[in-house]
């Protein structure tokens, strides 16, 4: 569960970055950064905490990790996993083939924000791993994973909340990325300035009926959604 903002708290400004990474050598260098940790914890979570599958979407899948790892861990699952950058996408694809999983992880260019070729009901779990943070309107790709959500199905929302200050932001960097390059660490600074306080991911999922005992923080930097679509 989510611990309110104390009053009298005042979080730093949201400041947007460039939504998607379509540049090949800004993608050649996160695929260099240790994304092992935080991308193995998501999986352990998300099969630890309920069912998954068997028709799973990955909103802002990047570079297919997650999806990779999923169909690895679980033998009955498949995975569509959808960006709107290219050149992840163009990664993605080497991902799956070296992760052995031909056939059961799929790729889609969109945007999340609208989905327009996605069915209502077309998912039994909605995932997402620290990708609304890129997104000028995230309410928008929440409402989408909503909606192809099947009922009953399961929605697993992870992304890094903004810290209150400068000076937390850049604890926050040197604890996780003291072994990254300055371009590595500069990527996680800057994606904590531009995510969500978790009050206002609260407030945008309330007006999408999700309720606050669905979200908490998982970690010094995450929060978390765990929700299960009504019937």
């Amino acid at each position: 569960m989510y611990t309110p903002q104390q009053p009298g708290q005042s979080p730093l400004p949201r400041t947007l970055e460039p939504e998607p990474m379509d540049d090949e050598s800004e993608v050649q260098e996160y695929q260099q950064m240790d994304h092992d940790g935080v991308n193995g914890a998501f999986v352990d979570d998300l099969i630890a905490g309920g069912s998954v599958g068997p028709k799973v979407v990955d909103l802002g899948c990047g570079t297919a990790a997650i999806p990779v790892l999923l169909c690895q861990r679980l033998g009955e699952i498949e995975v569509l996993g959808v960006d709107c950058s290219v050149e992840m996408l163009e990664a993605a694809r080497i991902e799956i083939e070296l992760g052995s999983v031909t056939g059961r992880v799929f790729l889609e260019h969109a945007d999340c924000k609208l989905l327009d070729g996605f069915q209502d009901a077309a998912a039994d779990t909605v995932i997402s791993n620290t990708m609304l943070h890129h997104v000028a309107e995230p309410e928008r790709v929440m409402a989408q994973a909503i909606r192809i959500l099947t009922p009953g199905g399961r929605l697993f929302l992870r992304d890094l909340a903004r810290p209150a200050s400068e000076a937390d932001v850049e604890g926050l960097v040197d604890r996780h990325a003291a072994g990254e390059s300055d371009y590595g660490r500069q990527l996680l600074r800057q994606s904590l300035h531009a995510a969500l306080t978790v009050d206002e991911v609260v407030d945008i999922l309330a007006a999408l009926s999700v309720p606050p005992e669905a979200i908490r923080m998982t970690s010094d930097r995450h929060w978390t959604l765990d929700w299960i679509k009504p019937n």
